[in-house]
């Protein structure tokens, strides 16, 4: 995707999973830049390293962040404009999951204030945040194209009976992404979501938690999706090849309705 040459990009949850896959992917492209926000941060040293090898050429830049709280987002894109007076293109992917299937009917009840509080506050609050501090950053900017894509889940198209909070946040997620699309369109901003079907990284154990200790994890039936997959379209939806593109939901994995 040799749009993506020369720029400087942003990935929330970009220490693991789609984040790390979408931030390798950028470091193949030959990206100026890439900042990944990430309240993980025990890897920072060694993902730079990582990218690095990959193109000697692109600058990492990391910073510890919190989505769920907006002066520490405000802070994280402040440093990248701060770094590099630049900001292409964002991908948001920071989240939580909600284990499946191990609740029993009515599951509503044990949905507790503070597991929907949290799951809103990183799912739903954490891209909110995210996007308007990167848009705040790109109007300021000379006027170009530029893309933001924020990650969804199947989950937002196909509503399980007992992940009340993960599936109202990542559904809110996909529509707050369409609306804010058509506002900041005029402004050569897309804004896009994908929506993951069940994806092989470090978060699939919290959807599929193993009954017993040492056991294999389960996915019930769902094939799953390699995090590259999901950051080879990630990829589409920041380059150029997707330049009448936005507004969109993307989901990506067998079994998307």
């Amino acid at each position: 995707m040799e749009s993506l040459a020369g720029k400087v990009y942003a990935v929330s949850g970009g220490a693991s999973g789609m984040g790390l896959a979408t931030s390798r992917l950028l470091a193949q492209s030959k990206a100026r830049a890439i900042s990944i926000g990430d309240f993980q941060d025990a890897n920072f040293e060694a993902i730079k390293k990582e990218l690095q090898s990959i193109n000697a050429s692109t600058e990492v830049h990391t910073f510890k962040v919190d989505v769920s709280k907006s002066a520490s987002v405000a802070a994280w894109i402040e440093s990248i404009i701060s770094a590099f007076g630049a900001l292409d293109g964002a991908v948001n992917a920071a989240g939580i999951a909600q284990p499946v299937g191990v609740r029993k009917s009515p599951a509503v009840l044990e949905e507790t204030d503070e597991t929907w509080r949290r799951t809103m506050g990183i799912n739903l609050d954490g891209v909110f945040f995210s996007t308007r501090e990167q848009i705040r950053a790109m109007v300021a900017l000379p006027k170009g194209p530029r893309s933001i894509v924020n990650i969804a889940s199947i989950a937002a198209l196909v509503h399980g009976p007992d992940t009340y909070g993960y599936s109202t946040s990542k559904s809110s997620v996909v529509h707050f992404s369409q609306s804010v699309a058509k506002d900041v369109l005029p402004h050569g901003i897309r804004v896009n979501a994908v929506s993951p079907g069940a994806t092989a990284t470090p978060m699939l154990a919290q959807f599929f938690a193993p009954q017993e200790e040492n056991a294999p994890i389960d996915t019930q039936g769902w094939q799953l999706v390699q995090p590259e997959d999901i950051a080879r379209a990630v990829g589409w939806l920041l380059s150029d090849l997707s330049s009448q593109v936005s507004g969109v939901n993307l989901p990506v994995g067998p079994g998307a309705p």
